[in-house]
């Protein structure tokens, strides 16, 4: 199975693959089979790390609307180019363009933005790390109809970055949500969980969602 992953705002496809190297073996231990995780950095580039290090962003501060519906239309061309894709990994930033990515490939293609014009199908999942309702006018007619496939979300009541009202803002637009909702305490950092509990709740998902006999 192969999997798009998408990084958090001022950070990078390698980051986020150094910050979740746990994903892999998880992921094929619960599957049973070999796990592809594609990581792509966004299009906007952010400010460097402390070590120089570039970093991205899937919007740029005070975006235009042609900057609004950019990363759309780069997504797209990777979809066509590096897929098929069976999910979708987010965090943060990363996390909201994925549940709008999810969501497009659910719809004809009049009710996409104009430069989504990808031939990918559906993903069968999305799993979404402090993942946000994104706020922006210009994106809100992309959150209806409710987003069909199935997102499970992970939630931080401690994160010091994504508001927790935020989050919950973005399963309101999930036809599904129920149980598909992972509350926890984190480390009071803004990072993807690697706990034995959020591992065991990623596993009942996969397993519920795939079918699959998982060992969790």
């Amino acid at each position: 199975m192969k999997f798009l992953c998408l990084h958090g705002y001022q950070q990078s496809a390698a980051i986020m693959q150094s910050e979740t190297s746990f994903l892999k073996g998880l992921l094929e231990q619960t599957i049973g089979e070999e796990v592809n995780l594609f990581y792509l950095s966004a299009p906007f580039p952010s400010v460097p790390t402390a070590s120089n290090e570039p970093t991205y962003a899937w919007w740029p501060n005070n975006p235009t609307a042609t900057d609004v519906i950019a990363p759309f239309g780069y997504i797209s061309n990777i979809l066509d180019k590096e897929g098929p894709f069976d999910g979708i990994v987010g965090f943060s930033q990363g996390g909201s363009v994925s549940s709008l990515i999810a969501a497009f490939l659910e719809r004809p293609r009049p009710a996409r933005p104009s430069n989504f014009t990808t031939a990918h199908g559906p993903v069968k999942l999305v799993v979404s790390y402090s993942g946000y309702h994104e706020d922006d006018a210009r994106v809100q007619k992309y959150y209806t109809p409710k987003i069909k496939t199935p997102i499970l979300h992970f939630i931080s009541s401690t994160d010091p970055v994504v508001a927790e009202d935020r989050c919950f803002r973005l399963v309101k637009r999930c036809e599904d949500p129920d149980d598909r909702v992972i509350v926890y305490q984190g480390s009071g950092f803004h990072r993807v969980p690697a706990t034995k509990m959020t591992a065991q709740a990623l596993s009942r998902f996969l397993t519920e969602v795939l079918d699959v006999g998982g060992d969790y």
